[in-house]
């Protein structure tokens, strides 16, 4: 006898109305985390309800080698451990489908099925794509040939062997581990797969020998990287408005370069702040000279909020320490931040990303292990009182009451952008 077998079993008391909402309730749970293709290798964090909205996690500076032999009887001066905390905030997402009361309540039937296969569809798809916009938000990217940045990329610029080697040496450089498979990891779109297939060692999934040795979703390897093909893949388009209706935001801003954070003068509604954390902006500003000079940078947007005075928004930013634009700020520069775009002449950018182990946490779904990843919210006709009169009215929602993803060391993921073939 299977799970809907054991749901729709009668009892004395007759079949409870509550039963669908179990059913719907384990389906979920069954088909909702396992099959979120981006949080694929996610580090997970814990975090309890009733413990607020904010969930800190931590970037670690790697301990240098100590090439010094210890000596009888003396206990070496020990290492202190570098760390930087920061805040992600916890969000909420749900949706629901109403229905009235000729659906019948007691009763899993075929068109309750197919509601809730639509529903538990658009709960994956929606923490994938949270997740995704988040892992994308990397600082560490690269770039097809000569190409410098995304406005100049053209569907030409397709992704190549050199420069997926480029991305391991990288990634080795900054520290990052390959996982126990031994080899690095990565996110491909549709499209990309196909270009791959075109470069030089690559090693489809179809020519492995050992058909066990493969994950869900995995397509090929090269270049010590094992590809995994994704339905909702990061691709880059133009973009209108950094939020809303609103195209930018400019502001007069104070800037503390050792701690990376940027206090900007800008009336700016909570709603507005939420919808901007964890979003990849370009921030345009000059700076001083002879000449002046004009910068573009791109930066993530880790953390929004009140400052304490009225009507001043605190913007905290992550970007790459140590380069030439981030040595050269002053303590107050005009700046505009605009949205990050697509390419100039309207091509996709598909976004390839590659990574080691660490490079990414998220919140675990229901906050704990032992809690539902999703909840599901059955309310039959009636339960509104008298908004619903005649119990004609009810609704099966589904909701992840907190959720947050965030890259945790940008030098162990790299963003690879580039064209595809047609």
């Amino acid at each position: 006898m299977g799970v809907y077998d054991n749901i729709m079993k009668s009892t004395d008391s007759g079949i409870r109305s509550t039963l669908p909402e179990q059913y719907i309730q384990r389906k979920a749970m069954r088909m909702v985390q396992p099959s979120l293709g981006y949080l694929k290798d996610a580090e997970l964090v814990e975090h309890e309800k009733n413990n607020g909205t904010h969930v800190r996690m931590w970037r670690y500076t790697a301990l240098p080698a100590r090439p010094v032999p210890l000596y009888e009887g003396e206990t070496p001066p020990g290492e202190k451990v570098t760390q930087t905390a920061f805040d992600v905030t916890t969000k909420e997402y749900g949706d629901f489908v109403p229905f009235t009361d000729w659906l019948d309540l007691f009763h899993v039937t075929k068109k309750t099925d197919d509601i809730a296969n639509l529903l538990i569809d658009q709960a994956r798809l929606t923490i994938d794509t949270v997740g995704r916009d988040a892992i994308c938000a990397g600082l560490n990217v690269m770039y097809p040939g000569a190409v410098t940045s995304r406005a100049s990329l053209t569907k030409s610029n397709v992704i190549t062997y050199a420069l997926l080697k480029k991305a391991v040496r990288n990634l080795k450089k900054g520290g990052a581990q390959p996982f126990p498979d031994g080899f690095f990891h990565a996110k491909v779109s549709h499209d990309t797969y196909h270009d791959l297939m075109n470069v030089d060692g690559w090693f489809d999934i179809a020519k492995y020998q050992d058909s066990g040795r493969y994950e869900k979703g995995e397509v090929g390897m090269v270049a010590k990287i094992k590809f995994f093909e994704v339905d909702n893949a990061k691709i880059f388009t133009s973009e209108d408005y950094l939020y809303g209706t609103t195209g930018s935001l400019t502001a007069y801003a104070d800037f503390d370069v050792a701690n990376r954070a940027m206090t900007v003068t800008a009336t700016m509604t909570e709603d507005v702040a939420r919808e901007l954390e964890g979003k990849l902006v370009y921030v345009q500003y000059t700076i001083s000279g002879s000449p002046d000079v004009d910068y573009v940078t791109p930066m993530c947007i880790e953390r929004v909020y009140p400052s304490g005075t009225a009507n001043e928004t605190k913007i905290i930013f992550r970007w790459v320490p140590g380069t030439s634009t981030t040595d050269n700020w002053t303590t107050a520069k005009s700046l505009k931040i605009v949205p990050s775009g697509g390419a100039s002449n309207g091509d996709e950018v598909h976004a390839t990303i590659v990574y080691g182990q660490n490079a990414f946490g998220m919140v675990n779904l229901g906050g704990k292990k032992k809690e539902p990843p999703i909840e599901i919210i059955w309310q039959k006709p009636g339960s509104s009182g008298s908004l619903d009169p005649l119990a004609q009215r009810g609704s099966i929602a589904w909701k992840v009451p907190f959720f947050a993803c965030a890259v945790l060391q940008d030098d162990f993921i790299v963003r690879i952008e580039h064209g595809v073939s047609e």
